[in-house]
């Protein structure tokens, strides 16, 4: 063939781009208590395969297991806050109510119009804030999760934790685990587990702790996903209402 013919046989790159999905309109920060809850959960495993017999250990665990659910409650609260105050996400049922120190204000006030700066400052603000809360019983999960969420939590997440735990029934099960978790844990954190007037220790086994982490991992995961799946669809219908789609 001559080669001045060559060049006709190309076929033109296509120029329309792909329809954008909600993964695609998603912060990767978004995804980052998440990441780290599995990198948490990962290790309690491991700790707990390596010590099975060991009791001590595996009351050590519940703490943990508690202490990662609430540092993803934390993470995921701070994470969402700073996406409705850059618009990237509508705002939570409470959102109005939460309080930020007086001082914020006034930082805002003295800066440059730079808004990763006031990001900054507002990301400080929050965890000064948020870091006096526990998220661990079940009102202070729905209080925390109500300044970034405009729906009720435990109502979307049941029904997929209820098909994978037999034993939780209804929310108000659902609810009591949680709570008793958290007493768990404080118990043994205070009272290195012991029974009220008694030398003996509640028992504990292996079985016990690894349910425990089995629903607060799953549990964790369903809240993880409408949190991300309410801001994709709300992302999708801005899009589609400006035409951009």
């Amino acid at each position: 063939m001559n080669n001045k013919y060559k060049d006709s046989f190309k076929r033109p790159k296509p120029t329309i781009k792909p329809r954008a999905t909600g993964l695609d309109l998603l912060d990767p920060s978004i995804n980052i208590p998440i990441d780290v809850f599995h990198s948490n959960t990962k290790k309690i495993r491991n700790l707990m395969l390596e010590n099975k017999k060991d009791e001590n250990i595996l009351r050590y665990c519940i703490i943990l297991i508690c202490g990662s659910m609430d540092k993803y409650m934390h993470d995921i609260v701070k994470t969402m806050l700073l996406q409705i105050f850059k618009d990237k996400a509508p705002a939570g049922k409470s959102f109005d109510s939460f309080m930020v120190p007086i001082s914020l204000l006034n930082k805002f006030d003295k800066i440059e119009f730079d808004p990763q700066e006031k990001e900054k400052i507002l990301s400080d603000t929050i965890y000064e804030v948020t870091s006096s809360f526990t998220m661990q019983k079940s009102y202070a999960i729905d209080r925390n999760l109500g300044y970034v969420i405009n729906f009720n939590m435990w109502k979307a997440i049941h029904p997929r934790v209820m098909m994978r735990f037999k034993d939780l029934t209804s929310i108000t099960a659902l609810k009591k685990f949680v709570d008793d978790l958290a007493d768990r844990r404080n118990i043994i954190a205070h009272e290195l587990d012991f029974q009220p007037n008694s030398h003996d220790r509640r028992p504990i086994d292996y079985d016990y702790v690894l349910h425990t982490l089995d629903v607060i991992q799953f549990m964790v995961e369903a809240v993880n996903y409408q949190i991300t799946d309410s801001i994709k669809n709300v992302q999708c219908r801005d899009i589609e209402n400006d035409g951009s789609i």
